[in-house]
């Protein structure tokens, strides 16, 4: 990633890049966390309240899943926009948001 980053991109690929970095990051703390509190189950809080996708075979679609909800994804496009950060309150964030859905 380090060496592509560094190459000649386009400014919608300098974007996407930014924001496939952003996810990684974000997904390399989660595991951190995973390990500092000895994670070992999926039933585990620390791993419902991450959003989470799902090919479900009963209903032929994805469904997302967080804590105790989970809904059929909707295919929305937002497009290709920049990422500043995801943070512990962004987590608290999608779970309010997913909850009250």
């Amino acid at each position: 990633m380090v060496a592509l980053v560094r190459s000649e991109l386009t400014k919608q690929q300098r974007t996407l890049m930014g924001a496939l970095i952003t996810i990684d990051v974000h997904a390399r703390d989660v595991m951190r966390v995973f390990v500092e509190k000895g994670v070992s189950s999926t039933a585990e809080f620390e791993w419902t309240k991450q959003l989470r996708y799902y090919w479900e075979e009963e209903v032929d679609n994805v469904v997302v899943r967080q804590t105790n909800t989970h809904f059929i994804y909707g295919y929305e496009y937002l497009g290709n926009s920049m990422r500043l950060v995801i943070t512990p309150l962004t987590d608290l964030c999608y779970m309010t948001l997913t909850g009250a859905l």
